[in-house]
């Protein structure tokens, strides 16, 4: 059995060609922050959709609107004919557990104020709601201030974020106009893990007011026993005249997730792309390493080092290197990554940097410098001992 090399041996070659050794050990870093960012996007959109379904609320829409909230059409007492029929529905107190809401798009100012032509608006989304709704909905919680009044909305954590602005503008006083109407901020609200937390809460009848419409978008019906939804299907089929459908929370939070799967797919075929570019470059810049090092690797192995143990040395400064770049990209990771959101349309959600995402970028750079090592690998074990004394 040939002596292995002593792994100071490796740690010592790290600092003979310092730029090489940072410029690999950077793309190390990129590759694994890139994976990252793929990492917690993907798992941010997956957990978006997945985190605001609840096992036990349907969702009541126009039959015409093609599971399209903002489309949809549904009578405004639909709550109070719903409670009356239905057998089953959760109840607090002598309050049914049904949301009748108004779901929109809405051009944002922010200040008090008359609209001015060139000043700056936001796309985003409103949310008609009743107290009724704080019922429904378990995934929000009022985290400062209080619920909307008239002339008055609450705001979720990531509109902020969304927009691109600080914080401070949002905050609880501030004002922010829509539809001809200034409303005072009253109250913020968070709803980890969805799309919630991206829209903004006003009362309903006032909303109903201002968009001049004497009916709701959809109504959304939480019932005593997950799953059953039966009797509430029922009713939508019996009242033909409504033109209502039955859509559980699970089922159209699923359907939402697959439609976004390309673009999943698109992220991760991205990524794939940059790190086989990474991979194909530090291959190539630890070949070239080899070529600069035949004689000394030769009087290696006419001094009793094999090919393996010569590989294992080479595969040991690889790893060496990916790992302080692995390291380098977390952290870059978590500056640029963490607690950023990603908006989409009128929507956003949050970056999910989880112990998965950290697990992933690491173990890919961490991959990248075992991959890399194999085309020198192979060229070490062909060497031939003579012809390498003789290189210049």
């Amino acid at each position: 059995m040939s002596r292995a090399l002593p792994f100071d041996y490796a740690l010592r070659n790290l600092g003979r060609r310092p730029l090489r050794t940072a410029l690999t050990a950077l793309s190390s870093a990129l590759v694994a922050a890139l994976l990252v960012a793929t990492s917690a996007f993907v798992r941010g959109l997956d957990s978006t959709f997945s985190g605001a379904a609840q096992a036990d609320t349907a969702i009541l829409l126009s039959s015409v609107a093609e599971r399209d909230v903002v489309r949809s059409t549904v009578s405004a007492g639909l709550d109070e004919l719903v409670a009356a029929s239905v057998p089953g529905i959760r109840r607090f107190g002598d309050t049914p557990a049904i949301s009748s809401e108004i779901h929109m798009g809405a051009t944002l100012r922010l200040g008090a104020g008359p609209d001015s032509p060139g000043e700056r608006t936001y796309a985003g989304f409103v949310r008609g709601v009743t107290e009724r709704a704080f019922l429904v909905h378990d995934a929000v919680t009022l985290t400062a201030g209080r619920p909307p009044r008239t002339g008055e909305v609450i705001v979720g954590a990531l509109v902020a974020k969304q927009f691109g602005i600080e914080p401070a503008r949002l905050a609880l006083g501030q004002k922010v106009r829509f539809e001809g109407a200034e409303f005072t901020i009253s109250g913020h609200f968070a709803a980890p893990g969805t799309t919630i937390e991206a829209e903004l809460w006003t009362p309903l009848a006032e909303l109903r007011g201002l968009t001049k419409r004497d009916d709701s978008s959809v109504s959304f019906v939480r019932m005593e026993t997950p799953g059953d939804f039966g009797d509430l299907e029922l009713f939508a089929r019996r009242r033909l005249d409504l033109e209502l459908v039955v859509i559980p929370t699970a089922t159209y939070y699923r359907e939402l997730s697959d439609y976004f799967a390309p673009i999943r797919a698109l992220a991760w075929a991205m990524a794939t792309l940059i790190v086989a570019g990474a991979l194909f470059g530090g291959a190539n810049t630890l070949n070239a390493a080899v070529q600069d090092r035949l004689r000394e690797l030769a009087a290696l192995r006419a001094m009793g080092y094999g090919g393996f143990a010569i590989v294992r040395s080479l595969s040991q400064e690889s790893l060496l290197i990916a790992a302080s770049g692995g390291v380098l990209g977390l952290v870059l990771a978590r500056l640029f990554v963490a607690g950023n959101a990603v908006s989409i349309a009128m929507s956003a959600f949050a970056l999910r940097v989880d112990a998965i995402s950290v697990l992933v970028g690491f173990g890919g750079a961490l991959l990248l410098g075992i991959l890399g090592t194999a085309p020198a690998a192979a060229r070490v074990m062909r060497l031939s001992i003579a012809a390498a004394l003789k290189e210049p």
